[in-house]
């Protein structure tokens, strides 16, 4: 199951992630979803600050993944 990472100030305005952490709307609303994920055995997270706070968030001990890491947009994330 891939879950998506909850919202953060650079996707609601449709920007390159930044590293800002999760907004409080977005934290809100993976902690509501948290009780509605089946168990799992292992989970994986992309190291982006956003990603590893919505595991934490969802209730998941993920670990810290470099290959789910996403694009780097160099001088386009400007």
């Amino acid at each position: 199951m891939l879950i998506s990472p909850a919202i953060t100030a650079a996707l609601r305005e449709a920007r390159f992630d930044d590293a800002c952490p999760l907004d409080a709307a977005g934290l809100r609303r993976a902690r509501d979803a948290a009780g509605g994920l089946p168990a799992a055995g292992r989970a994986f997270a992309s190291p982006t600050a956003r990603c590893r706070e919505t595991a934490r968030a969802l209730g998941l001990d993920a670990v810290a993944a470099p290959e789910l890491a996403g694009l780097d947009g160099g001088a386009l994330a400007g």
